[in-house]
């Protein structure tokens, strides 16, 4: 088969591509993916074929206006954001992703290129499946959608989630509905997630059931899968992530460091995050080691208790770390989880609140979201998270990620799906 893989957004919304690609190709498919062109590298660099889609994800949060935005802490505006340049640049973009699909024969698709993909698909009728590396959409009576989750009885659970398909339909029915015009295509007067839905196109959701289980009530199309996690002959070979002789003699010249990263996530406050590394340094002994990813922290200190650095390999650094602190993004959760590290989830906007919550449920780190952060909430915190409950839950789940299969199971249903005939 020749499958092209779509993605729009972070590092952390295309790394788990890289193993699921790999996968696919170990099985015999040619596999290509398709990102905005600031990752053409990084997909090259593993021996994967990269199909440019316009724009660059980086820029765009870090141009003024994004910046801007970020520092306003709101998710809705966040979101308003996003889709606003998105709109802005949708000509292109469109171009490019007709040109990308065209190269291909069967279509993986997330959320965030769902709309402009699905359309495309159904002109070109090329079968398609959805991945999701977030908390599930999809109705069930079983719980509620976390950000609703005040209560638990089945009718309110299952409401919960049509409120979140009508908020996603009212950022991109008109743009969608232009592009399907403009395809010929007839309008949809449903939500895309509905019309999707009742086309039983397969939905596999990329992450552990240890930590969501999968619903007795869903649909045989949805699935939930385990995370998709890069195996281990290319979690250190990659150009990008080579990490230095410098940072290997400073993480085992000491004790085990805290460490601090929000990847690509982009922080718009970032004086929150340096009084709390200050903090740190000029009142415990603790050593941090702080990834910036795309976020500009200017003026830290030189401290010998500090170790910065923009990108870092986390299947490196994280066996000789402590704990993590981070956004609360799935893949870098994985990762920590299956190095047994406890959790401080600072969470910033769409499914990092979730992830949280599910970290505090589980016991297995403390939540704090960005609008609530202080020094002191921060360090109560990392005394929390030395608990020895805490670590004894982190090892439980840690040995459960490091055996569950998550790559295999969402390949085999892939290759079952597309096996058999599935267009619009």
């Amino acid at each position: 088969m020749n499958i092209g893989i779509f993605t729009y957004g972070t590092r952390g919304d295309l790394q788990p591509y890289i193993a699921l690609a790999h996968g696919l190709i170990d099985k015999g498919h040619s596999v290509s993916i398709a990102a905005t062109a600031d990752f053409k590298s990084f997909v090259e660099g593993f021996g994967i074929t990269f199909l440019p889609l316009f724009g660059e994800a980086e820029s765009m949060m870090n141009a003024p206006e994004g910046q801007t935005i970020l520092k306003t802490e709101n998710s809705i505006k966040l979101m308003q954001y996003y889709f606003k340049v998105l709109h802005e640049n949708r000509v292109p973009l469109r171009k490019s992703y007709i040109d990308a699909i065209s190269n291909v024969d069967y279509i993986i698709a997330n959320a965030m290129t769902l709309p402009i993909v699905s359309t495309i698909a159904e002109k070109q009728q090329k079968p398609m499946a959805i991945t999701y590396f977030m908390p599930p959409v999809v109705g069930t009576a079983a719980f509620p959608l976390s950000d609703f989750d005040f209560l638990n009885f089945p009718w309110y659970n299952r409401f919960t989630y049509k409120i979140a398909h009508y908020f996603f339909w009212a950022f991109n029915k008109k743009d969608t509905n232009a592009f399907r015009d403009e395809l010929g295509l007839p309008l949809l007067k449903q939500n895309l997630i509905q019309y999707l839905d009742d086309k039983k196109v397969l939905d596999l959701y990329c992450l552990s059931p240890a930590l969501i289980p999968e619903p007795n009530d869903w649909e045989s199309h949805h699935k939930i899968t385990g995370f998709l996690t890069v195996p281990p002959k290319l979690r250190t070979t990659h150009a990008w992530d080579k990490t230095s002789e410098a940072l290997l003699q400073w993480l085992t010249e000491g004790p085990p460091p805290i460490y601090i990263g929000f990847g690509s996530n982009g922080v718009g406050n970032t004086l929150k995050i340096k009084d709390i590394i200050f903090s740190i340094l000029d009142h415990t002994d603790e050593r941090i080691l702080f990834c910036t990813g795309w976020s500009a922290f200017d003026d830290l200190p030189t401290h010998k208790n500090l170790y910065v650095l923009k990108y870092v390999n986390h299947e490196v650094v994280f066996p000789f770390c402590k704990v993590g602190v981070f956004h609360g993004g799935a893949g870098t959760l994985a990762a920590m989880l299956r190095h047994n590290l406890p959790l401080i989830v600072i969470s910033f906007y769409t499914d990092q609140p979730t992830w949280g919550k599910i970290v505090e449920r589980k016991q297995l780190g403390v939540h704090i979201p960005i609008k609530k952060i202080t020094i002191a909430k921060f360090m109560d915190a990392l005394e929390q998270v030395n608990s020895a409950q805490i670590q004894n839950n982190v090892k439980k789940i840690g040995a459960i990620l490091r055996t569950e299969n998550g790559t295999q199971n969402a390949i085999n249903a892939i290759e079952d799906y597309f096996s058999v005939t599935h267009t619009f």
